[in-house]
């Protein structure tokens, strides 16, 4: 099963985020769509990365789902709420389930 992933999106904590989250570094987040075939059929996904641009260097984390649905327009709407939330790596799969309960 072949991948293949496609930018979507970003998004930046502002100060009042960094101030809430007790960070004092950029925080940058992207938003990928990941596409896959399964049972001849496409799939849909999505991949987060955050980047934190430390005076020491840059912390990366990223997490992914690569399969959530064939209907790529559903994902797009999830990736739009993850991005408007500014939803991190590690909240990615605890979102989506409450997203997709919701559907």
């Amino acid at each position: 099963m072949q991948h293949s992933r496609t930018y979507y999106g970003e998004a930046y904590f502002g100060k009042e985020d960094l101030e809430e989250a007790n960070i004092e570094h950029k925080v940058q987040l992207e938003y990928y769509t990941i596409k896959g075939t399964k049972d001849k059929k496409d799939t849909y996904g999505i991949e987060i990365i955050k980047r934190e641009y430390k005076t020491n260097g840059i912390d990366i984390e990223a997490s992914s789902r690569s399969f959530i649905s064939n209907n790529s327009q559903k994902v797009i709407e999830i990736i739009n709420t993850l991005k408007e939330h500014k939803v991190t790596p590690i909240g990615l799969n605890d979102v989506l389930e409450d997203l997709l309960k919701a559907n």
